[in-house]
Parts: structure tokens; sequence; C-alpha cells
């Protein structure tokens, strides 16, 4: 097995197959059990220790990247390979005793699965106070639920009822008698429900909010882009001159560029690829639109390897710590680092309700760019990774397990990233006029532009 490389430096990495025995994250809930040539990972509660994934030692590395082994043996940290996280271990003498308990347990049983799932967001959510839950209180209040009618139905809409109050876009919950998520609903979703009420029209929202992005894409390409329109990362980013002082950059997820599903360092290369290629063809222009309206997220890693052909030097782009115990565990700085060719010139960003996740750390990660402008509405507001857990009964679910804040401290989770310059997405005016407010902003701001038309000659404003 070829050792993992430390960043900036020759000397190679411990791997895995060094690290035999047993070690318990700090923050996360896992225990990591290593042998000669396998490996057994837990998810851990205080109640429960039970076994989620096995293989081979080699196949740590499709998770864990970047090892670093304390001088004395007795811990050590990695890159989770799908974010940006270092995540530290610690060795422990053996298996927790809860391992053996776990199997006392019926996993069906709803009691349990209860207790298990309870004890899993009081020991990993790291939002209650910020959400004004008391989850403590929660337990009390559904319990008896339980204990009057202990069958799988129950359970279920027992756990819908104790996670609605959180309104966080990252929990979900999922198994044979439904799939729920946790998220509020945002003020875009009520505006159009009422443009469909108020015209009798019985479309179901989703094929209307469908319909109205579909509209909006092709106006851009038809009317502001002439149909100049470049493709690349699995088409999930395109770019092309709003005119001679504006360039513009739509990024669609932040996951995919490589076609691949789940392999964010393919990602990462393709989005190498694809960034050389919009700076090669736009990066001369003075300004640049960044369209993150419809940009749902994906890997955090892909969002800073993008802002690394925008930013201008190494800055602050943010510290994240997760739940750990009672409290959390130690602040990472995480940075932007450009690339060796970047853009020099002014930033549009726009964004909407709709931006969520990664697409939210891209903006995070901006924050200090010192010729940035945000236009639109605030994003979604769920910046946490999602931590997947498992439940005996075989359900699953995520959770929001970290704290985000920017460069100043500031935490946008559940507000969202205020823009600097406030519209509205997918507005009825804007629609009405044939037009996309934020793009007419962005070319006003600019001053002695001109918008172009679709197969005309470009008419000033």
């Amino acid at each position: 097995m070829k050792p993992v490389q430390r960043r900036g430096s020759s000397l190679s990495s411990p791997d895995f197959a060094s690290l035999q025995g047993v070690w318990r994250s700090q923050g996360y809930g896992t225990v990591l059990l290593i042998e000669e040539d396998w490996y057994t990972l837990f998810e851990e509660t205080t109640i429960s220790c039970r076994k989620i994934h096995e293989g081979s030692v080699e196949e740590l590395e499709n998770y864990y990247e970047d090892l670093e082994l304390s001088p004395g043996g007795q811990a050590f940290s990695a890159h989770r390979v799908t974010g940006v996280s270092r995540i530290r271990f610690r060795r422990l003498k053996g298996l927790p005793a809860s391992v053996t308990e776990s199997h006392r347990h019926r996993s069906k049983d709803p009691h349990y699965n209860f207790e298990v799932f309870w004890r899993t967001f009081h020991e990993q959510y790291a939002l209650f106070e910020l959400k004004g839950v008391a989850w403590d209180r929660a337990y009390h209040d559904y319990l008896p639920q339980i204990n009057a009618n202990p069958s799988q139905e129950t359970l279920f809409a027992t756990m819908v009822a104790m996670l609605g109050p959180l309104k966080d876009g990252h929990i979900r919950l999922h198994s044979p008698l439904g799939h729920y998520r946790a998220g509020a609903e945002p003020a875009l979703f009520r505006r159009l429900t009422r443009e469909l009420e108020d015209a009798n029209d019985g479309r179901e929202l989703t094929s209307y909010l469908g319909d109205l992005k579909e509209s909006a894409r092709d106006l851009i390409h038809e009317d502001y882009l002439s149909g100049a329109l470049s493709h690349g990362g699995n088409r999930l980013v395109e770019w092309g001159r709003l005119n001679d002082l504006i360039g513009y950059l739509n990024i669609r997820a932040m996951a995919g560029q490589s076609g691949k599903s789940g392999k964010p360092a393919a990602d990462i290369n393709a989005v190498d690829s694809v960034m050389k290629r919009v700076l090669a063809d736009i990066g001369e222009l003075p300004n640049l639109v960044i369209d993150l309206r419809n940009n749902g997220g994906g890997y955090d890693g892909v969002a800073l390897r993008i802002a690394a052909y925008l930013m201008d030097r190494k800055r602050l782009a943010f510290t994240k710590s997760a739940r750990h115990g009672n409290g959390f565990t130690g602040k990472q700085s995480v940075y932007v680092t450009p690339a060796d060719e970047t853009y020099q010139g002014n930033l549009f960003v726009l964004t909407s309700e709709l931006t969520a996740s990664a697409a939210e750390i891209f903006v995070l990660s901006l924050l200090q760019h010192p010729r940035l402008t945000l236009i639109g509405e605030p994003t979604q507001g769920i910046l946490s990774d999602t931590l997947e857990r498992h439940l005996p009964n075989g359900w699953h679910l995520t959770l929001s397990n970290e704290i985000y804040r920017a460069y100043d401290g500031e935490i946008y989770e559940d507000v969202g990233i205020p823009p600097h310059i406030r519209l509205k997405y997918l507005g009825r005016k804007g629609r009405e006029e044939g037009k996309d407010p934020m793009l007419e902003r962005v070319i006003k701001l600019v001053g002695g532009s001109c918008r172009r038309g679709s197969g005309d000659q470009a008419a000033q404003r």
C-alpha cells in the first residue's frame, strides 16, 4: 500500500496498516477497530456501539487521507475525503463494553430505537441552542407515545414530530415507512404557492418551480448571452459573456463535475480543468457574475477549489468545530489558497434561498475578497456537514453536527448569508418584463455597458 503524502512535505505519513488497535473519534461518534488487514467502524452513543462498516484496511483510504500520528502513537488525525474536516482519534485499550451490550437488544425494539435516536441527537447535534429547541423536554413529551403504542409506525411518526421544530434542511430520516426532511419551507415556495392559488392553476409547486427555472435559464442563454455559451464539468458549469465588460459563470452544483458519483477527488480534478477553460475564455474581463441561485451544494472541497481560482491571495475562509461531549472540538481553520492562475476582476455573486450547503461554503470562502458584491436573497442557512447515522432497526438519518463561523466569527447557520443588494429570485415583476433583475443590476453597477439581445445587436440601456 502506498503511503499518503503529507501536504507540503516530502515525508510520508503512516498508513492505516501501522495503526492497529481501537480508536475513538473526537466528536462524530465513531469507534474504529484496525486489525492486521481489516477494519471495523462502529457508531457510538452512551448506550450503544454498533458495527456499521467493515472491509480491508486499504479501503480506509477511500474515506480518510493525509494521516498524522502523534509522537507517542496514542492519537492520529486524518482528513475526510468528502470534505475539509480533520478528524482526530485517540487510542482506547479495547472496544467499549457497549459493543456487547448492544447485542442484548432486539434490533426492531421501538423503545431501544427511540433511545438510540434521542441520544444520537443529544450527543451529536450542534444547533439546539441556535434553534431554541429543548431536546430533553422533547424526550419526556414523546416517550409516552412509544410506551402507549410501541410500533414502527408510531416510532416513525414520533421521530418526525420531534425533528420538525428543528427546521434544518440537513436533517433527513429514511425508513421503509417514508422519508422525511426537516427543512423550513423557503419564502419562495410560499410566494409561488400563492401565485398558483390566485391563478387557479392546478399545477404542483415542484412542477411550477421547474418551469420557472427553465424559463429563467432560457432567458439568460438566449437574451443575455445570445446563445454563445460554453459548458464543462459534466455540464454543471457554464459560462459566456454578457457584454465586453462582464463575464457570466453559472455553477449548478458543488459535486458531480467528473460525472462519477461519490468521487470528490475526481470532481476536484475536473474543476481544475474546467476553471482553466473559464479563465482562458473570459478571464480577461474586468467583471464576473457567478450564478449560484440554483446550486444546492455538494462537497466543501469542490467549493474551495473553485474559490481558489477567484481569490486574490491566501485568506481565512472559515473555522469549524464539531459537537464533542458537552461542548465542541477545537476550531479548525480552513483557508482559500489561490491557484497558480486566478481571476483578478470584480466578483458579483448571485444567491437565492435555494443556494445551500456547500454552495454557501463557497460564498463563505469569498467573503474576504476585496472586490465582492453579493446580490439576491440570503442563502438557505444549512452550512454544517451532514453526519450520517444508523438506527438498530435499519433506518438511517443525517444531522448537522458542526458549527461554521465566517472569518470574522459570524455564524450564518439558520439565517443564511445575507446579500449586499437584496433582490427577489424569480420575482413576478422581472418575469413579466422578460428580464433578470439581478443581471440588470450588475449591468447598471458596471455602468456604460449594454444588454445583449437575442440574435440582435445589443441595445444601449
